[in-house]
């Protein structure tokens, strides 16, 4: 199993390593939302110039809030950015979304053989959570089809929460390859 090999890295990291002790708080006040693709893990740090403690990274699905939560701004990833920025001291926010994201065109079909394939109905998870069907289903995972336009949509969501100060929020798209970003809504000085 992988955590073997985890627990061993992490065995070598702590006989070769003493991480400086740092506070909890963002040096750069910044909170950037980015997906949790695995290709991101490494380039995506070096590419935006930060280092551990300069940010507080938030991961998630395409970088997305999902259609059906984003109606009235009381999901995970707003919570979340209010814990960052009422007791972390965060003043900007970042949302990067990134090209070739497995989510853009998702497709509905491979989405419900792996789930069956792995023990879970859609159908049960579909009616659960009243999502009427697949494209409901798809809409849950947080699928879209333009990564410009889902950054600027969760950029909206984020900056018209109505349990987030008005902060500059930022929204770019970030080039899986080479690492290049690009500004899709950056907030207004």
């Amino acid at each position: 199993m992988r955590i073997d090999e985890v627990l061993a890295q992490n065995e070598q990291f702590l006989q070769e390593n003493q991480p400086p002790v740092i506070g909890h708080a963002p040096r750069k006040q910044l909170a950037v939302v980015t997906c949790m693709d695995c290709r991101l893990v490494q380039m995506f740090e070096t590419a935006l110039g930060i280092q551990r403690g300069d940010v507080v990274e938030m991961r998630t699905a395409g970088a997305t809030i999902s259609i059906p939560e984003r109606e009235g701004g009381a999901n995970d990833l707003i919570r979340s950015l209010a814990g960052s920025i009422y007791l972390l001291g965060v003043r900007e926010v970042m949302v990067i979304g990134h090209t070739q994201c497995g989510l853009a065109h998702a497709n509905p079909t491979a989405l419900i053989a792996s789930m069956q394939a792995l023990g879970v109905d859609p159908d049960t998870l579909i009616k659960r959570e009243s999502l009427g069907d697949v494209n409901g289903l798809l809409q849950w995972v947080g699928a879209f089809n333009d990564v410009h336009l889902n950054v600027r949509e969760v950029v909206n969501v984020i900056r018209n929460s109505p349990y987030l100060p008005k902060i500059p929020v930022h929204g770019l798209v970030i080039d899986i390859i080479t690492g290049k970003l690009e500004v899709v809504d950056r907030a207004a000085a």
